[in-house]
């Protein structure tokens, strides 16, 4: 029998391929109506280009470079968001000075932000473009999920790890950010989605080569219009899984740590003679 958690989760992928579906439909009637097939293009013609790309092994190659670009993104705007955040959730002065930074940095529209680093630096280095802009632009987000969280943490806690020990890296790791889990959970999700789209937005931009950005160009260019919805069916599925799958792998480990656990005791309970 079906458990009620699987059946839920069964019940929202087929809502959500359905609303992906309603969105290819609303593509396609536009379409009609504008007597635009080229630009609006019906189901079944991104449906053929999205098979199409599947079947190419330049699409792999795309789609590699762009996640590795991605995790290193994601690895350097953690450690600097969630660092700088850490900061400035225990020192109100270092919250003061950060502060001006971040909300420049969140604040500033993406294409200016590329435009200026894309002038800093010669023609041959646009391929590091997409990874400083979009970091630029990730760091705000954790940082602030981490000083928010920190700020608003019970006193209560913090009178008890005061109590048993002054404030160091261990007290952090096992007080502190399992508190702050929740925001650091929704910054992450929020990140993970952003991210992916600024680097492919910047790729376009910054015309990196062999990346999905370029790939995007390059349909525009050729007025492959149903190759560009097919790409963006494809972005959609790779954040979707970009999102599900750190969280996914975290449950795994757990379950497989709560499942040895279980294991050593029933071997302890009941020893073999």
């Amino acid at each position: 029998m079906i458990s009620t958690t699987t059946s839920k989760k069964i019940k929202n992928l087929i809502l959500f391929v359905a609303g992906i579906l309603i969105i290819l439909l609303l593509i396609s009637l536009i379409g009609l109506i504008k007597d635009n097939p080229i630009v609006f293009p019906s189901v079944l013609d991104i449906f053929k280009s999205f098979f199409k790309l599947l079947g190419d092994g330049n699409t792999y190659k795309y789609i590699g470079i762009t996640i590795l670009d991605f995790i290193i993104v994601i690895i350097a705007s953690s450690i600097i968001g969630i660092g700088l955040g850490i900061l400035s959730g225990f020192s109100d002065i270092s919250n003061g000075l950060l502060k001006p930074f971040m909300i420049v940095a969140r604040s500033m529209p993406m294409v200016i932000i590329i435009v200026i680093i894309m002038l800093t630096v010669p023609n041959d280095n646009y391929r590091y473009v997409p990874i400083v802009s979009t970091a630029i632009a990730l760091i705000p987000i954790l940082y602030e999920s981490v000083s928010e969280g920190i700020r608003r943490i019970d006193s209560t806690y913090n009178d008890v790890w005061r109590l048993n020990s002054k404030l160091n890296f261990k007290v952090i790791t096992n007080v502190h950010l399992p508190l702050i889990s929740g925001y650091l959970k929704q910054a992450f999700i929020t990140a993970i989605g952003l991210g992916i789209k600024m680097i492919v937005t910047t790729e376009f931009i910054a015309g990196v080569r062999n990346t999905l950005g370029i790939a995007i160009f390059d349909a525009k260019t050729l007025v492959e219009y149903s190759e560009i919805y097919a790409y963006g069916l494809l972005l959609v599925i790779i954040v979707v899984i970009a999102e599900w799958l750190p969280f996914g792998i975290i449950k795994l480990v757990k379950y497989i740590i709560s499942k040895n656990k279980k294991n050593n005791k029933t071997s302890e309970t009941n020893p073999i003679e």
